[in-house]
């Protein structure tokens, strides 16, 4: 099977289909009322509805003026939570998974999405980002928090079950070009395992008169032996009158062996001779 993405880079960052487009279930959490009510109560509990919830090997995260894609230690369970009435702290959640329990793991810098540079959970909510076994019995996994609890759903608790499936990316673009072309990027990415999977990508970009910069964030779910290809419009080395510039792109993914670095030069650059 194959599939076709076409994106268009505007100013310094796009992102492609990201966390938030990734599982429609939801289920709000209605507030309990405590039987005992005293002077010192603030209230019945938040209602908290979590909007989206997906199996993923990595997350994006920003840096100092790049972004990476940070590796789980065996799988990223993602959950995007709305909190309504009283602030939870993060800390007050908890997951159960394979008869132990877990806690949201912390991001110095949160989270890289929809353009958005660190986005953390708040009192309104916010991305919930747990850490699991890469395999394990999900027969009792089970969000909760002060006054209720959340049951992933049942495609979710699949995908907790399955091992996570390998993917092999390749990062494609012209070695050269003339002015005034502007270049055209392609991200092709096959799941090559037994089992269906999701991948998450990070694309940054040097030059022209740039450090380092992000170019998108990208991640897509893929059915086994599915190829999913990601056209994009790169940034052309002439960016003014002055002289011509080569763009490299890096390209980031949890398994470092996809990783990949593709450089366009001016067609009219001179290569570099062996000495």
């Amino acid at each position: 099977m194959y599939r076709r993405r076409v994106l268009a880079l505007c100013g310094l960052a796009i992102t492609g289909a990201g966390c938030q487009g990734e599982t429609a279930d939801t289920e709000t959490v209605a507030p309990v009322q405590s039987p005992a009510v005293s002077e010192t109560d603030t209230g019945p509990p938040p209602a908290v509805t979590i909007t989206d919830s997906v199996v993923t090997p990595g997350v994006v995260v920003p840096g100092t003026d790049s972004i990476d894609v940070q590796p789980a230690d065996g799988q990223f369970l993602v959950l995007t939570a709305v909190v309504e009435g009283s602030g939870t702290d993060r800390a007050a959640f908890s997951l159960r998974f394979d008869g132990s329990t877990y806690s949201p793991e912390t991001f110095r810098n949160g989270l890289y999405r929809d353009g958005e540079w660190g986005r953390q959970f708040t009192e309104a909510g916010g991305p919930l980002v747990f850490d699991l076994p890469e395999t394990g019995a999900a027969s009792d996994a089970r969000l909760s928090w002060p006054g209720g609890e959340w049951t992933p759903p049942e495609t979710v608790r699949a995908r907790l079950e399955a091992p996570l499936p390998s993917f092999d990316v390749a990062l494609d673009a012209p070695e050269r070009v003339t002015e005034p072309a502007t270049p055209t990027l392609e991200i092709t990415v096959t799941n090559t395992g037994d089992t269906a999977g999701r991948y998450v990508l990070a694309l940054n970009r040097t030059g022209p008169r740039v450090a380092y910069a992000p170019a998108g964030r990208f991640d897509g779910e893929l059915q086994p032996g599915e190829t999913e290809s990601i056209t994009l419009d790169g940034k052309s080395p002439y960016v003014d009158d002055t002289e011509p510039r080569e763009v490299t792109y890096h390209l980031r993914a949890p398994d470092s062996h996809n990783d990949a670095t593709h450089r366009i030069k001016p067609v009219d650059e001179e290569p570099a001779t062996e000495s």
